[in-house]
């Protein structure tokens, strides 16, 4: 009886669920499941925040003054009024250049407008002081633009009600042309709930984040609303090459902070419900408010912090440099906004999840006006920090006009790296920078490979040669998952090399492999009825059938559990048979 019962919801597309929530349901057939309750500690929301205040207005090396500021660094003030106003948003470019994004109407945009009032600021910092000294405007004609990623001969930009490319294919900082819309639809209901946050992820996809309060209709340009996706919380992404999109993850609420860790492990921060959620491909998340979109979700999954925190937390970054002390590698470092304050959670393994432990309070400003909610990593291993800066800390009414900060953080002493434009690199250099113990190099290096690739200029040989010999004699998996992903964004890794690699030692390596061998079906979890006719070989489907039910990782099974949502309805059902054999898994976050 279940197995009928489990047969029509997995073939009723209309029933099509995350895969997660669909292990959930299965599992639900031969045992009960502890179900997140009222008194759960996952549901435990954040502290209340903090009304707005009337600090006085500190000038920029005032603030720093009034940081608790760690032993053994030091803060520096990259770039301030009136050099930079109301900042939303930041990103490096591959010279190491910090591109700062400017919104003139935040308060306003509920109102309408396509007056130019958003303007992309290069700075440079040439003498590495941590102060910037060359600034020129590369675009002052865009329409409240809230996200920024360099990359592929150009910047993606997001400003509502588009998702756009401007080129600048030659790299002398002046536009080649007007924005090439990608992607509209995007709405602008809540202003601070719109697109935000790019990021390159690892599988060379362009990632994002979405507020609940704010209800978007992406497609293409001239896509009918069939062709469309809805989307009002979540984690989204963007192909470069493939000139697709997909929502990745639903729920949250207004994240505004999303990074990977060394493993490729996604983690999202959140303002209002808990604070810390591991995001996987295909799973529906504990959401702030309104039913999720698929009515047939049961149960969602659940934060992994064990600790709670005044309300609004923004911006995620792990840090994977090679300045700070050994024991902050892999912290997540974030702001707290009603806190005013740099925090870092540390991450602890839990099955195919984590545990989030709070790792200090990093850097307490003591500025109510202080409105941190965006960190980066430079190419010299520092920590970078946007502040709206404002008394008003939900951007309701901007009180401060004009105002707005980056600041640096810094181990004290510490002599700043000559950074070399990566631009100019061989493709070799750019594969030994895959090694290199400062992630910045490593993920721009990836993503000029993968644009090289596409543009028809990489030499496909070396590269692969040379990948292939970081993944096949490297011992440690960060640096091999590196190789890895490297080779999969430059083409260089067919599905009998994925098969052999289902075989590998690591459980990451295996793991990734899975998800590449399903990452070009149309089909995923939200849009089921997508089936272009791909599907995997026989061999292969056998392969991920007998891991199913044999594999001991969790972290395999949970890519599994993800990567079945994008097979054809006839090929999932074999392998959800073995997933749902492992009793083991009943406690799993995920």
């Amino acid at each position: 009886m279940i197995n009928r019962a489990m047969q029509r919801f997995f073939y009723n597309r209309r029933n099509a669920v995350s895969l997660v929530s669909l292990a959930v349901f299965m599992v639900h057939g031969i045992a009960s499941i502890p179900l997140a309750t009222a008194d759960d500690g996952r549901n435990q929301l954040p502290k209340k925040q903090h009304k707005d205040s009337d600090t006085p207005f500190l000038k920029p090396a005032e603030a720093v003054s009034k940081m608790a500021i760690p032993d053994g660094f030091e803060v520096s003030v990259f770039a301030a009024e009136p050099d930079i106003a109301e900042p939303i948003a930041f990103c490096f470019d591959d010279r190491g250049r910090m591109w700062v994004v400017e919104n003139f109407n935040y308060q306003t945009r509920k109102k309408h407008t396509d007056d130019p009032v958003s303007r992309i600021q290069i700075l440079e910092d040439t003498d590495g002081d941590g102060v910037f000294d060359k600034k020129k405007t590369f675009t002052d004609t865009l329409t409240f633009t809230s996200g920024i990623a360099c990359g592929f001969g150009g910047v993606f930009v997001g400003s509502p009600p588009n998702f756009s490319f401007i080129p600048d294919k030659d790299g002398d900082d002046v536009p080649d042309g007007p924005p090439q819309v990608l992607l509209d639809g995007w709405g602008i209901q809540d202003r601070h709930e719109t697109l935000n946050s790019f990021i390159w992820g690892p599988d060379g996809w362009l990632y994002g984040c979405h507020g609940v309060f704010t209800h978007s209709n992406v497609g293409k340009p001239g896509d009918t609303d069939a062709q469309r996706q809805f989307i009002d919380a979540g984690i989204w992404r963007y192909h470069p090459t493939r000139k697709t999109f997909e929502i990745f993850a639903r729920g949250l609420s207004n994240s505004w902070g999303f990074d990977f860790n060394d493993y490729g492990q996604g983690c999202a921060t959140c303002c209002v419900i808990p604070h810390l959620f591991h995001v996987v491909q295909g799973g529906t998340y504990h959401k702030q408010a309104r039913p999720h979109v698929n009515p047939y979700i049961y149960d969602d999954i659940k934060t992994i912090r064990d600790h709670t925190h005044l309300s609004a937390h923004g911006g995620a970054r792990f840090y994977l440099a090679d300045v700070f002390p050994a024991e902050y590698r892999d912290r997540l470092f974030m702001c707290n906004i009603h806190e005013h304050a740099v925090l870092t959670d540390v991450l602890e393994p839990k099955g195919s999840s984590f545990i989030g432990h709070h790792g200090d309070d990093f850097l307490p400003t003591n500025d109510l006006a202080w409105v941190g909610f965006s960190v980066e990593i430079g190419p010299e291993g520092g920590v970078y920090i946007l502040d709206w800066h404002d008394q008003n800390i939900c951007g309701n009414e901007v009180k401060f006009p004009n105002s707005g900060r980056v600041y640096r953080i810094m181990p004290t002493g510490v002599k700043d790296k000559v950074t070399p434009d990566l631009s100019a690199m061989s493709d070799a250099e750019l594969v030994e920078c895959q090694l290199h113990s400062n992630d910045w190099y490593v993920r721009h290096a990836r993503t000029l490979l993968q644009y090289r690739q596409a543009s028809g200029t990489l030499n496909r040989k070396v590269v692969h040669q040379k990948l292939n010999d970081i993944l096949n004699t490297t011992s440690q998996p960060p640096k091999r998952l590196r190789a890895l992903w490297a080779l999969y964004v430059t083409d260089g890794l067919t599905e009998n090399r994925l098969y052999e690699l289902l075989n590998d030692a690591d459980e990451h390596v295996r793991a990734w492999s899975i998800q590449f061998l399903c990452d070009v079906s149309e089909t995923n979890a939200f849009q089921p009825e997508r089936d272009a006719g791909w599907a995997l070989e026989a061999e292969t489907l056998e392969k991920l059938v007998v891991m199913a039910k044999d594999d001991p990782s969790q972290v395999v099974r949970l890519y599994l559990a993800s990567a079945v949502q994008r097979l054809p309805f006839a090929q999932r059902w074999s392998i959800l048979q073995g997933l749902i054999s492992h009793a083991e898994d009943l406690s799993d976050n995920n």
